[in-house]
C-alpha cells in the first residue's frame, strides 16, 4: 500500500496500491484489515477486501432503501438483484437484516394494513390486492386480514359513501344507490357491508329533489330523441319511475 486518500464522504478512503488507485473502503474495514501506508496485500487478501467491501455496500444499500419506509422481504430482495449484488450477498445482507428485525412480513402487514384503514377508503379486497403486489406471503396476508376490526371497516365504508352521496346528488335515487354500491365494492368491501353502510346513511327518497333532477336531465338530453319511446327508456335506465317520467313529459307539453 502507497496511500490512504480519505474521500468526501465521511468514514470513506481510497486505496493506492504501487502508487495507483485499487479500490475503496470503509473505516471500518481499514480498522479491521489494519490498512496503512506500507502494508503489503496478496490477491487473496485484497479479493477478500473487496468482497467485504461489497458486502457492506449492499446493506449500507439496503438499510438506506428501508430508511423510506418498510419494505417486504420480496421487495428488498428485487432491489438488491437490481442494483446487480449477486445471490450470495442478497442471502448474506437478507439475513442480516432479519436477525436485527429489520425484516419483518407480519410486522410490514400489520403497518400496512392500519396505513390503509386510518389513512384510505380502502376494503378488504383492495388491501389484499395491495399487499399481493409488495411480495406479503398469502398466509400472512389472510391472517392479518381477518384480524380487522368489522366495525372499522363498516365505518370507513359508511363515511366514504356519504361522500359519493354529495357527489351523486343530481342523479335519480335508484342510480344513486346502484352508482353507492359500485363504489363501494369498487373499493373492496364485501356485499355485507355495502348493504349496511348504505343502511346506515339512512337515505330516502326526496320527491321534490327526484322531480326536479329529472326534469333538468329532459333538458339536457330530449334533443337527442325524435321518439318518445326511446326517452322514456333513456330516462328510465337512469332509475327514475315511469310514472314520474310520463307526469314530467306531460307537463313540459
Amino acid at each position: 500500500m502507497t496511500k490512504i486518500q480519505a474521500q468526501k464522504r465521511k468514514g470513506r478512503y481510497n486505496i493506492y496500491l504501487d502508487g495507483e488507485y485499487s479500490f475503496p473502503v470503509g473505516e471500518t474495514t481499514l480498522v479491521d484489515y489494519r490498512l496503512m501506508n506500507g502494508v503489503e496485500l496478496d490477491d487473496a487478501q485484497i479479493k477478500e477486501i473487496k468482497s467485504r467491501e461489497n458486502m457492506n455496500k449492499a446493506y449500507g444499500d439496503a438499510v438506506n432503501y428501508l430508511s423510506y419506509e418498510l419494505r417486504t422481504t420480496k421487495e428488498m430482495r428485487d432491489y438488491l438483484y437490481k442494483k446487480e449484488y449477486s445471490s450470495p450477498v442478497v442471502y448474506s445482507v437478507m439475513e442480516r437484516l432479519k436477525k436485527l428485525n429489520y425484516m419483518d412480513d407480519e410486522a410490514y402487514a400489520d403497518s400496512f394494513i392500519s396505513t390503509q384503514l386510518n389513512t384510505t377508503a380502502n376494503g378488504p379486497k383492495i388491501i389484499r390486492q395491495k399487499m399481493v403486489q409488495k411480495g406479503v406471503p398469502a398466509t400472512i396476508i389472510e391472517d392479518k386480514l381477518a384480524e380487522i376490526d368489522p366495525d372499522k371497516l363498516l365505518e370507513n365504508a359508511t363515511v366514504f359513501a356519504g361522500k359519493q352521496v354529495r357527489k351523486q346528488r343530481h342523479k335519480s335515487f335508484q342510480q344513486m344507490i346502484t352508482k353507492l354500491k359500485q363504489s363501494l365494492y369498487q373499493k373492496g368491501y364485501s356485499g355485507d357491508i355495502v348493504s349496511q353502510a348504505i343502511d346506515d346513511l339512512g337515505l330516502e327518497r326526496d320527491d321534490e329533489s327526484e322531480e326536479e333532477n329529472l326534469r333538468l336531465l329532459i333538458k339536457k338530453v330530449e334533443h337527442r330523441y325524435d321518439n318518445p319511446a326511446k326517452l322514456i327508456n333513456y330516462l328510465m335506465t337512469k332509475g327514475y319511475r315511469y310514472d314520474a317520467i310520463k307526469h314530467a313529459l306531460t307537463d313540459d307539453d
